[in-house]
C-alpha cells in the first residue's frame, strides 16, 4: 500500500506493525495534515466481510467520542489496488499523534537511566487517560484494552487514548475475549460481563507498570484468584502510600470492590500529580540563552557541521540518503563514510532516528532524524528518539538544526513547537546527562521565528522556578520526607473532577 493513493490520502508507508494490524502514515492532500491509515492483517480473518466489519465497529464507535484525550477516527473505508488480482482492503483512517506511547517512554527511561517515571508523571500520565476513558464510557464505549502502548503521549505533556480495536458498546452483556493479558481484568479474562470497570482494572495495572516497571501480577492465573492483591514496593513517602492506595482499589479483583467509574481515579491522580509535580528551573539567562534545570540551552547563527559538540543531529530524509540541504552538508564536511553507514541502517520509518560515525567533523556523532516528508510533521516522535539515543550513548552536549523545514517543508514555527516541547518534556524527567543543547541556524531570520515559540515554550508563565526530583524512584530501605500530607477530594464529582490541592504540615520545596 506504500505510495497509494486513496481517496484524499496519499500514503507514504507503513510506520508499525502489530499482532493484528498495520498502521500506515499518509497525509491529506489537500489539506497537508498527517492522518494514520490503519488496515487489518488477512491472518484475522482471511474473510473480507468479517475483517471490514471489525474496522467499522472499531470505527463508530470511537467516531461517537469527541474528547481531546482520545485519538479521533475521521474515515473508514475500503482500499481496491489498481491491480487486477489484487484484494481489497478495508481501512480506518485516524488522526496523527506526534510522539511517542508511554510504553516505549517508560521502557526508555528505564533502560537509560534504569530508574522508573517519576511518580508526578505517572500520576499526571493516569488521570488524563482516565478523563479521557471517562469520555468513552460517557459515550457508551468500553476500551477493554487499556495499556501502556494505548497511551499517546504529545506535544505539551498530553496525553490520548488510542486504540479502540477491541472496544465494545456498554450494552454488551458480555466480555470480548481479545485484550492484552497481564491488563485484563479478571471477568474480561474470564468471560463475563463487564462494564467500565474493566477498563478502570486496566488503567491500575497500566499504572503499576509505569511506575514500577513491571505487571502487578506474575501471570494472569495468579490475578484470578479469589485473594488476588498486588504486592507493591515499599511506599517511602505519604505520596507514594496515596498512589498505591488509590492503585489498590482499581485493582481489586471483586468488582464491586473497585472504583465504579473514572470519575473518582481521576480526580484522586489529578490532586496527586498536582501535589508531587516538581518545580523545575527554567529561566532565561540572556538573550538567546535559557537554563533547564541542569541544562543550558543555546540558540545561535551558524554552520552546524562545525559545532563543537558530542552530537549533531541531521534532518535526515527516509532513505537515509545525504544529497541535499543539511544532510549534504554533514556529508560534504564530515565525509561520505557518514552517508554509507546510514544507508546502511535505512530505509527508516517517519520519527525514526539513528546513529553513526561523525567522519571527520568536530562531533562524536551524528544523529539522523527522519522528522518529515511532504510537510507532515513527525518531529516530536524524531527529536524525542534522538534526545534518547543522545543519553544511552552517555552524551552531554547536541547541536540541533530546525528539523523537516528545509525540503520537507514543515513550517519552522512547527519545527519550534514539536522540539522544544519534546526537549522540555525530556528534561523535567531530571536524571539527564544533556548538560549542552544548541539550536543552531543558518539565517537570523530563521533563528528569530524559531525562538518566538521556543521561548514561550521555556518560559511559560514562570521567569525561573526551582528544580527538584524528591519524587522518583522507591528504594529499598531508603528514607524520604516525612512531612504528613492530607489528601482531599470533593465527593460532589461532576464530569470535571473539582481537585482539592493538599493541605501539607509546613512548607515544601518540592512543589
Amino acid at each position: 500500500m506504500r505510495d497509494a493513493q486513496i481517496k484524499s490520502y496519499h500514503v507514504w508507508g507503513s510506520v508499525s506493525r502489530g499482532g493484528m494490524s498495520e498502521v500506515w502514515l499518509a497525509r491529506h492532500t489537500d489539506l497537508a495534515i498527517p492522518v494514520v491509515i490503519k488496515t487489518l492483517h488477512t491472518s484475522v480473518d482471511r474473510e473480507f466481510e468479517v475483517r471490514y466489519a471489525r474496522l467499522l465497529q472499531e470505527a463508530r464507535l470511537a467516531a461517537r467520542l469527541t474528547s481531546p484525550r482520545i485519538v479521533r477516527v475521521v474515515d473508514v473505508g475500503v482500499y481496491t489496488p489498481p491491480e487486477t488480482d489484487a484484494e481489497s482492503l478495508p481501512y480506518l483512517v485516524e488522526e496523527y499523534v506526534d510522539g511517542v506511547d508511554l510504553s516505549e517512554f517508560e521502557q526508555q527511561r528505564r533502560e537509560v537511566h534504569k530508574r522508573p517515571l517519576p511518580l508526578w508523571l505517572v500520576t499526571d500520565v493516569l488521570a488524563q487517560s482516565a478523563e479521557g476513558l471517562h469520555a468513552a464510557h460517557q459515550g457508551g464505549v468500553v476500551h477493554c484494552d487499556v495499556k501502556p502502548s494505548n497511551l499517546f503521549g504529545h506535544g505539551h505533556a498530553r496525553v490520548k487514548v488510542g486504540d479502540f480495536g477491541v472496544a465494545v458498546a456498554a450494552s454488551s452483556a458480555t466480555a470480548n475475549p481479545a485484550g492484552t493479558p497481564g491488563f485484563m481484568a479478571p471477568e474480561q479474562w474470564l468471560g463475563e460481563s463487564i462494564d467500565r470497570r474493566a477498563d478502570v482494572y486496566a488503567l491500575g495495572a497500566t499504572g503499576f507498570f509505569l511506575r514500577y516497571g513491571r505487571l502487578p501480577f506474575a501471570s494472569s492465573v495468579e490475578s484470578l484468584r479469589a485473594d488476588a492483591v498486588p504486592v507493591f514496593p515499599p511506599a517511602i513517602t505519604p505520596e507514594e502510600a496515596f498512589f498505591q492506595h488509590v492503585l489498590s482499589r482499581m485493582l481489586a479483583r471483586r468488582v464491586d470492590a473497585r472504583f465504579s467509574g473514572m470519575t473518582q481515579p481521576w480526580a484522586q491522580l489529578a490532586s496527586l500529580a498536582q501535589a508531587t509535580r516538581p518545580t523545575v528551573r527554567h529561566v532565561r539567562t540572556g538573550a538567546r540563552t535559557f537554563e533547564m534545570g541542569p541544562a543550558q540551552i543555546t540558540f545561535c547563527v551558524g554552520d552546524l557541521t562545525d559545532c563543537d559538540v558530542d552530537a549533531i543531529v541531521n534532518s535526515a530524509n527516509s532513505d537515509l540518503s545525504m544529497r541535499a540541504s543539511l544532510a549534504d552538508a554533514i556529508r560534504l564536511a564530515g565525509g561520505d563514510t557518514i552517508e554509507r553507514e546510514a544507508m546502511a541502517l535505512g530505509p527508516r520509518a517517519l520519527g525514526d532516528c539513528v546513529q553513526t560515525s561523525a567522519g571527520t567533523l568536530r562531533a562524536r556523532a551524528v544523529l539522523h532524524a527522519v522528522g518529515g516528508w511532504q510537510e507532515v510533521s513527525c518531529v516530536a516522535r524524531a527529536t524525542s528518539r534522538a534526545l534518547w539515543l543522545a543519553e544511552r550513548a552517555g552524551f552531554t552536549s547536541i547541536g540541533l538544526p530546525a528539523i523537516a523545514t528545509g525540503t520537507h517543508g514543515v513550517p519552522i514555527e512547527a519545527s519550534a513547537d514539536a522540539m522544544v516541547s519534546a526537549l522540555r518534556i525530556h528534561l523535567s524527567l531530571a536524571g539527564s546527562t544533556l548538560r549542552h543543547v544548541n539550536f543552531v541556524f543558518p539565517s537570523e531570520e530563521k533563528l528569530r521565528r524559531f525562538m518566538d515559540v521556543a521561548a514561550a515554550i521555556l518560559l511559560g508563565s514562570h521567569e525561573s522556578e526551582r528544580y527538584d526530583d524528591q519524587h522518583d524512584a522507591p528504594v529499598d530501605g531508603a528514607h524520604g520526607a516525612q512531612d504528613s500530607t492530607l489528601f482531599a477530594v470533593s465527593p460532589r464529582i461532576s464530569s470535571h473532577p473539582q481537585v482539592i490541592s493538599p493541605t501539607p504540615a509546613r512548607t515544601r520545596n518540592n512543589g
